[in-house]
């Protein structure tokens, strides 16, 4: 687990997907603040 730099909380795994174009990717979000770090480089196809 990761934890945030801006309150030291808990950052949990998240996949965020946008059906429109056809996209997800993942990313780190706090658990008490909300904060969200981008894990992966660039966005990823639905359908490989």
């Amino acid at each position: 687990m990761k934890i945030c730099e801006k309150c030291q909380g808990s950052m949990v795994m998240e996949r965020a997907v946008d059906l429109e174009v056809g996209l997800s990717i993942l990313y780190f979000a706090c658990l008490n603040c909300g904060k969200r770090l981008q894990a992966e480089k660039e966005p990823q196809p639905l359908v490989r």
